[in-house]
């Protein structure tokens, strides 16, 4: 990932609820304007969209998969063990964000290489928040 407080240049959502989408995108566009977000409710799809980019030369690094665990067909897990493997980059720059309340999955998930796990919010000014500690952009930037 990018070095603290410099921008990601493109930011994959990888979410399967549509309202979690929405305020996830709406924090980030909020917080990080003119960050190109691209949308995904599968792992597949993410995976091949990531595939796509690496064809293109694009740096892994400099991005940012935002990812929920509790996804139809396959599950967060899977695409944080596929960026394991895939990406060079330490840590992966993926971050957890999921209703899951389970301590295993968060340590799982850093075991996997994940750069943050946070407890998924209802609240649009949570959102706004996380996303700013993910970025590690302050309140007035």
């Amino acid at each position: 990932m990018a070095e603290p407080g410099r921008l990601p240049e493109w930011v994959l959502i990888l979410e399967d609820e549509p309202d979690h989408r929405l305020l996830m995108r709406q924090a980030i566009s909020r917080v990080a304007p003119g960050v190109p977000l691209v949308e995904k409710a599968q792992v597949d799809h993410a995976r091949e969209w990531l595939e796509g980019m690496m064809r293109q030369q694009v740096s892994m690094c400099e991005g940012l998969v935002v990812l929920d665990l509790g996804l139809p067909r396959a599950s967060g897990f899977d695409i944080l063990e596929w960026l394991r493997d895939h990406v060079d980059c330490n840590p992966l720059p993926a971050v957890v964000i999921t209703a899951s309340e389970n301590p295993m999955d968060a340590e799982h998930a850093f075991q996997l290489g994940a750069r943050g796990y946070f407890q998924k919010p209802a609240d649009f000014l949570e959102y706004m928040e996380i996303f700013r500690q993910i970025l590690k952009i302050g309140p007035d930037e």
